[in-house]
């Protein structure tokens, strides 16, 4: 606690003043004016963005993202293909998982996971492959 609060204290108000621009070179004229120095920093700042902005707008970047891809990638992906799940691969997940009695958003523990593996694998492995052959992931399944 008391380390977060000396970050807390550093970074908020007892900074010192040794990183403070003194003067500033502008158009062979050295300036003290703390004020022109701001001014004169924020226009530099404001006009490099501005021609950051026109450069992107002069190459003709595409707005849509669509279309950029479409413009560097002309080739079309390959086909991807995946094998489908097994039990063994099903029961080394199950197998994998620790033995806890909290729960997630689906309110199963993974104890009970652990104890109905027999009942539940066919079902978990019908699910899964046809999730891959579909190339479907259900909505429900995306929750963390």
């Amino acid at each position: 606690m008391k380390t977060t609060w000396n970050i807390i204290c550093k970074e908020t108000s007892k900074l010192t003043n040794e990183n403070n621009i003194k003067s500033l070179r502008i158009n062979d004229h050295v300036v003290y004016n703390q004020i022109t120095i701001t001014n004169e920093l924020k226009n530099y700042t404001l006009n490099m963005a501005g021609s950051i902005s026109n450069k992107r707008i002069n190459e003709k970047e595409e707005a849509n993202p669509l279309q950029n891809l479409f413009k560097y990638f002309n080739q079309p992906f390959k086909d991807i293909s995946w094998p489908y799940t097994s039990a063994k691969e099903i029961n080394k997940i199950i197998d994998s998982l620790k033995d806890e009695n909290s729960s997630e958003y689906d309110e199963i523990s993974t104890k009970i996971i652990k104890i109905s593996k027999p009942f539940i694998i066919s079902p978990l492995i019908n699910i899964c492959n046809k999730m891959l052959a579909q190339g479907i992931y259900p909505e429900r399944l995306k929750f963390s």
